[in-house]
C-alpha cells in the first residue's frame, strides 16, 4: 500500500508544471520543521507545495492528501514512521489534513518524535484556526495563502516580472510608477483591471479560461465551503445552511452600511446571537469581512462599520445565476478592502478608509471625477479613483493597489 502511494506521489511531483510560481513560494520558509499553508480552495495550494518538492530533487519527500482512501483509516503517526524508518523519507507534505481525524494531536506526536523531519500541510479554510494554532503554537510557522493579485495575474498573463510595491512608495511615487506599468501595458490595463475584478481572483480560470465554467466552479467552492466544511464543523442543519447562503447574497447586492446585524436577523428569520455567530463562522472561512472605526479596540462583527464579500469574482459569479445588479461602486470599494489587513479602518469623518501604519494615510474611494472636497485640507490623504491610467498630485488609480500585494 505504501508502495502506491510513493508511486502517486512521484508521478504527482514529476507532472506540476513549473512555468509561474506564485510569489508567496519565496515568502513561505519550507525549512521549518511544521509548516501550514491554508487559504480557500483552488489558490493553487497544492501546485505551490508540489513546485516546492519538485524543485529539490535532492530531498527525500513525498505528498500525499489526508482524505485519500487508504490514508483516512490508518494512524497518521504510523504511516509517517513506517515511511521514515523503512523508506529514508522525511519531508512530507500533507493535504487536506483537517479530513483526517486528530490530525493535530498525530502531528503533536510526530513533531516531538522524529528530529530530523519535515512536515508541509494544508487546508482549506481557517475554520477554528486560532484553537489549532494555539495547540501547536511552539511548533507551527502558518502562512496565509490568498487569492491572485492583480500583479500576479499581469505577471503571468503578460509575461512580465513586475514587483510588489510598498504603501510609502505607493503615494508618494505614484506618478512614477503608473507610468512605468503603462510603459509596459499601455492602454490594456483597465481592460486588464475589469476582467480581473470579474474573473481571476481564483487561478483556477487559467484551466479554461471559460467564464461560466469558472462561475460555476467558484459556487461549487462557496457551496463545499458552507454545506461540507461548515456543516460538518459546527454541525447547522440543512434549514441553516441555506441561512448561510442567503447571507452572501445579501452582502453581495447590498450596501456594505444598508444591511445591520438587526434588519438581518428579521430577514433570516434568527436570534441576534445566531446571526452574529453565523457571519463570523463566514469571515473564517474567508467569504466576508469586515472593518471597524479606527477608535475602536473590538474586532468583533458586532462593532463592524461595513460588511464586505470577500472578493468581486464572488459578486460576479452569483449575478451570472441570480441576475441581481452589481454596483461598480460597491466592486470598487471591495478591491480595495481586500487589499489590506488589521491596519484598514473606517472613518466617521466622511471619508472612507484610514490606515494606520507608519502614518495615519487617509483615503477616499470613487470615480474618476471624484473632488478633493471631502479631504481638502486633511494631511496624507488621497482620492483612490477607478478608471484612471496615470497619478495626478494625490489622486491615485484603483488598480495600483494591487501592486501592494
Amino acid at each position: 500500500m505504501l508502495e502506491k502511494i510513493i508511486e502517486k506521489s512521484n508521478i504527482l511531483i514529476s507532472k506540476v508544471n513549473m512555468d509561474f510560481v506564485r510569489d508567496v513560494y519565496n515568502e513561505i520558509d519550507f525549512s521549518q520543521k511544521l509548516v501550514w499553508i491554508v487559504w480557500q480552495r483552488w489558490v493553487w495550494k497544492t501546485t505551490l507545495i508540489l513546485q516546492y518538492l519538485k524543485n529539490n530533487p535532492k530531498l527525500s519527500s513525498m505528498y500525499f492528501s489526508a482524505d485519500n482512501v487508504n490514508i483516512i483509516n490508518l494512524w497518521l503517526y504510523n504511516i509517517i514512521e513506517k515511511l521514515y524508518f523503512e523508506y529514508k523519507i522525511n519531508v512530507f507534505a500533507i493535504d487536506e489534513i483537517h479530513k483526517y481525524q486528530n490530525w493535530n494531536q498525530e502531528l503533536k506526536n510526530i513533531y516531538d518524535d522524529f528530529v530530523n523531519i519535515n512536515i508541509i500541510f494544508s487546508w482549506s479554510s481557517s475554520i477554528d484556526l486560532i484553537k489549532w494554532k494555539y495547540d501547536l503554537s511552539r511548533r507551527l510557522t502558518l502562512y496565509k495563502m490568498n487569492g491572485f493579485s492583480f500583479r500576479e495575474y499581469i505577471n503571468k498573463t503578460k509575461n512580465l516580472n513586475l514587483q510588489k510595491i510598498s504603501l510609502n512608495d505607493l503615494v508618494n511615487n505614484s506618478q512614477e510608477i503608473s507610468k512605468d506599468i503603462y510603459q509596459k501595458l499601455w492602454d490594456e490595463i483597465l481592460f486588464l483591471f475589469r476582467q480581473y475584478l470579474e474573473v481571476w481572483y481564483y487561478p483556477f480560470n487559467f484551466e479554461s479560461e471559460n467564464k461560466e465554467i469558472y462561475f460555476n466552479k467558484l459556487i461549487w467552492v462557496i457551496d463545499k465551503l458552507i454545506y461540507e466544511d461548515i456543516s460538518n464543523f459546527y454541525k447547522i442543519d440543512s434549514l441553516n445552511l441555506e441561512k448561510l447562503r442567503k447571507i452572501i447574497i445579501f452582502y453581495a447586492f447590498s450596501a456594505p452600511w444598508e444591511l445591520s446585524i438587526n434588519a438581518l436577523k428579521q430577514k433570516l428569520q434568527l436570534a441576534y446571537d445566531t446571526t452574529v455567530n453565523y457571519l463570523e463562522i463566514l469571515q473564517e472561512v474567508w467569504l466576508l469581512r469586515w472593518i471597524n472605526t479606527f477608535w475602536v479596540i473590538s474586532k468583533s462583527i458586532r462593532k463592524a462599520k461595513k460588511i464586505f464579500i470577500d472578493n468581486s469574482n464572488i459578486i460576479y459569479a452569483i449575478q451570472s445565476q441570480a441576475f441581481y445588479k452589481i454596483e461598480i461602486w460597491v466592486l470598487r470599494e471591495i478591491f480595495f478592502v481586500n487589499q489590506f489587513g488589521n491596519e484598514l479602518f473606517f472613518s466617521d469623518n466622511g471619508w472612507d478608509f484610514t490606515i494606520l501604519w507608519d502614518k495615519n494615510y487617509i483615503f477616499e474611494v470613487w470615480w474618476k471625477n471624484k473632488t478633493k472636497k471631502q479631504i481638502k485640507n486633511l494631511e496624507n490623504s488621497f482620492i483612490v479613483s477607478d478608471d484612471i491610467i496615470f497619478a495626478i498630485q494625490n489622486k491615485i488609480p484603483l488598480w495600483l493597489f494591487w501592486f501592494l500585494k
